[in-house]
């Protein structure tokens, strides 16, 4: 369990590097108290993660895992293409 939950945290730290959110987090703290913008992050990121999880798990449990993957597949490529080729 402590293996899973350490590959969880390092795969969310490495993909939350340099993404929207840590550029406005490096925004905030520009200007405001270094305190106020760690406890926004965490606050904002703690409710989106919970969301995240509430609605993966309603989707794991309502949709057979073979579906589950095409469409996360199909939804994965599809953002690729739009970021490529959206305006």
């Amino acid at each position: 369990m402590l293996k899973d939950l350490s590959m969880i945290i390092w795969t969310i730290f490495l993909l939350e590097c340099a993404d929207k959110t840590q550029i406005a987090a490096i925004s905030f703290a520009a200007r405001h108290k270094p305190i106020l913008v760690y406890l926004g992050v965490i606050i904002g990121m703690s409710i989106a993660t919970v969301i995240s999880v509430a609605i993966g798990r309603t989707l794991a449990l309502s949709i057979p895992t073979k579906y589950l993957k095409i469409i996360a597949g199909a939804l994965f490529i599809g953002v690729g293409i739009w970021t490529i080729f959206g305006k």
